[in-house]
């Protein structure tokens, strides 16, 4: 066992809800899970006896800030929106775009004084309510995670104020900050766009591990469980399923994820045009990852079009359920392929070519097992969380020394 004066202190800015997290602020249970790579973070942290992890993170549905601690993880949950009430700024009223967050960056920084961490991790730089905080924090060595980049989200309207603001504070944040954990090599490229000189630290974000049996009889040839949205390619998944039912006229789809209620009408309405409402289905949102892994691994496929992504997910977790994927050829999907073919990428917008690929997993047994267990053992050993976790508390250490030799 190391001593307690061995540990490194680490304050890590980000947003997450998971149930530890709503018991301790006394919730109702009724909040959904958010960017559950942190809460699996927190959990390989926990594990270990050299990090002291400060985690600091805005909430809405809090009166007031409220802070606990669990063995070498202290939680820090700040209030934002309405002060004392559990409620957003109201549409009309842009307080925290308009004032460029003060609340809660002033908050911030008094904590990040009285906390004096060995360093200072924001992860997500694209989500300004909170990643703004960093750009006033002084005198500490800062590490970047990058989750994704809202600039190049197409679904994203360009006028809208608040897209506006997270588009400025984000390239605020890579003008003007030095050290980046990244998990795709576009990231490396779009980053240095804006900083030539920004020093790159590689890991992979941790993946929940699915425990479901995955030897079970297949309802459907296809799953989609992401969130259901145009980025995310379900409208050229359906193009291409109406094309590959020329060869397999009782293809079956299964759908899972939330979605806009409005948005799922015009779907709904564009498979009837194509006359493919005897083909999908679609599940809705499932509230646990057990759950939604239960019903994906019942697919022969999977299928994720998405038009902007670092390495999603979806892909990650379908690759470990032994289900073979075909997804586009965008952000950091290709490296996956880097030691060899483990899924199947197709020419973004291609949908002739990704009818095709469709048809041809379908129809071949061999090929699609091959590429099941192939993309399983990657996976495995890729995406293995207490590797990743080492992988960034070695960066900690790195940017730690070098920050003391510059200053």
């Amino acid at each position: 066992m190391e001593s307690e004066a061995k540990k490194i202190k680490i304050a890590l800015i980000c947003h997450f809800m998971n149930t530890t997290v709503q018991r301790a602020l006394g919730m109702d249970g009724s909040e959904q899970e958010l960017a559950p790579w942190i809460s699996l973070e927190i959990e390989e942290i926990k594990k270990r006896n050299d990090i002291e992890l400060h985690v600091i993170s805005p909430f809405f549905k809090i009166r007031i800030n409220k802070s606990f601690v669990d063995r070498n993880i202290h939680y820090h949950c700040i209030k934002v929106g309405i002060p004392l009430m559990r409620r957003y700024w109201p549409v009309y009223f842009r307080f925290n775009t308009w004032t460029n967050f003060y609340l809660f960056n002033l908050q911030v920084r008094r904590l990040i004084n009285k906390i004096k961490p060995d360093l200072v991790n924001l992860s997500g730089a694209e989500n300004a309510y909170y990643s703004s905080s960093i750009l006033g924090i002084k005198g500490y060595p800062i590490l970047v995670t990058i989750q994704g980049f809202v600039s190049l989200n197409s679904e994203k309207a360009v006028k809208n104020p608040i897209v506006l603001k997270r588009i400025e504070i984000e390239e605020r944040i890579f003008r003007t900050l030095n050290y980046y954990a990244i998990e795709a090599t576009f990231m490396e490229k779009f980053i240095r766009n804006f900083n030539p000189d920004a020093r790159m630290f590689w890991f992979h974000f941790p993946f929940a591990k699915t425990n479901v049996v995955t030897d079970v009889e297949k309802e459907f040839d296809i799953v989609f469980f992401a969130r259901v949205t145009k980025m995310k390619g379900i409208e050229d998944l359906i193009k291409a399923v109406s094309i590959s039912r020329e060869h397999l006229p009782e293809i079956k789809v299964c759908i899972i994820g939330d979605t806009e209620f409005e948005y799922l009408n015009y779907l709904k309405a564009m498979i009837e045009n194509l006359k493919l409402t005897d083909n999908i289905v679609f599940k809705g949102f499932l509230p646990t990852q057990t759950a939604m892994h239960s019903e994906a691994v019942k697919a022969r496929i999977s299928v994720l079009p998405t038009y902007n992504d670092t390495i999603p997910g979806t892909i990650v977790e379908s690759m470990l359920l032994k289900v073979p994927v075909i997804s586009y050829n965008t952000g950091g999907i290709p490296d996956l392929n880097k030691d060899g073919e483990n899924i199947i990428i197709v020419e973004q917008g291609n949908v002739d070519k990704l009818a095709e690929e469709i048809v041809r997993l379908l129809t071949n047994d061999k090929i699609r097992n091959e590429l099941a267990e192939k993309a399983a053992k990657y996976a495995t050993e890729e995406f293995d969380n207490t590797h990743s976790v080492n992988l960034m508390t070695e960066a900690y250490k790195t940017v730690i020394e070098d920050y003391k030799k510059r200053n």
